[in-house]
């Protein structure tokens, strides 16, 4: 398996001010020949993120235990910064 993240390695989510947050949906691709289990399973966040919701993958995500070769799937993560600076 190979699974591709959309928007790169990083993505910015710009200004979210202290207290409120931002949801962004990242669609996970397997470019690979296998199937993904291991690697697709959730794992957690560091705060200041989190899965929309609390839970993998997020609510409005779609992805699950395993990614076929050549599909895709959604996971959603909430920013919800809680001190100012970079983070």
């Amino acid at each position: 398996a190979s699974l591709l993240i959309s928007d790169g390695a990083t993505y910015d989510y710009g200004t979210v001010a202290t207290g409120a947050s931002l949801d962004k949906t990242f669609t996970v691709s397997n470019t690979g020949a296998f199937t993904a289990s291991a690697i697709v399973n959730g794992g957690s966040l560091a705060s200041p993120f989190a899965y929309k919701g609390g839970s993998y993958p997020g609510t409005g995500g779609n992805c699950g235990a395993t990614l076929n070769a050549g599909a895709s799937c959604t996971v959603v993560v909430t920013y919800s910064p809680a001190a100012t600076g970079v983070q």
